[in-house]
């Protein structure tokens, strides 16, 4: 069993990155082999101008990182997305990966390989006083029902200062926890 860590944010040290290292520590003590996978280091061109037909779609920047990372994720049964909000979204990174999807949308490989996935999410946002999550969280729940698989949770938490969660011994712990849960789940 494989789970597989997808970063939005550039900062490495970051607290989606600290997060990121609890969930895949909870995992690896499950049982599950891990990665990680920091977007930023990767070169993924944004989605290009698509067919309306789509059976006739081609994926004309095909030539980037795109299909090495892709074919990462359909490896694993786990999916962890950490992402910070910003402005009122997943990092440009991140959009700019998912968006690709709709170049294969009709394509049997990916429909096929993405399917029956576990999915969650670790999330931190810098407004002290006000849950912004959401506007990481309901995208992603699209995406788990787009592809047919199982939302087991997420961790998400008010903190903009760099690896600051890492201090934060709850989310540290609530990051650790849905690592595991997320791995009894694939295994059902």
């Amino acid at each position: 069993m494989k789970a597989l860590a997808l970063i939005g944010s550039p900062r490495k040290g970051g607290n989606t990155d600290c997060l990121a290292d609890a969930f895949l520590e909870g995992a690896a003590e499950a049982g599950a082999e891990i990665e990680k996978i920091y977007l930023d280091d990767c070169n993924i061109r944004p989605v290009c101008e698509l067919g309306d037909e789509f059976l006739k779609r081609v994926d004309l920047r095909a030539d980037d990182d795109w299909r090495r990372v892709v074919d990462r994720v359909i490896e694993a049964d786990i999916l962890v997305w950490g992402a910070p909000v910003y402005w009122q979204g997943v990092p440009a990174q991140m959009k700019c990966f998912v968006d690709r999807w709709s170049c294969y949308y009709a394509a049997k490989w990916l429909n096929q390989g993405m399917v029956d996935k576990v999915w969650a999410a670790l999330v931190c946002y810098g407004h002290p006083s006000q849950d912004e999550s959401h506007w990481v969280i309901e995208p992603l729940k699209a995406w788990v029902h787009r592809w047919r698989g199982e939302y087991v949770g997420d961790v998400c938490v008010a903190v903009a200062k760099k690896g600051a969660v890492a201090e934060m011994d709850e989310a540290m712990a609530a990051a650790r926890e849905l690592g595991k849960k997320a791995v009894a789940a694939a295994a059902k």
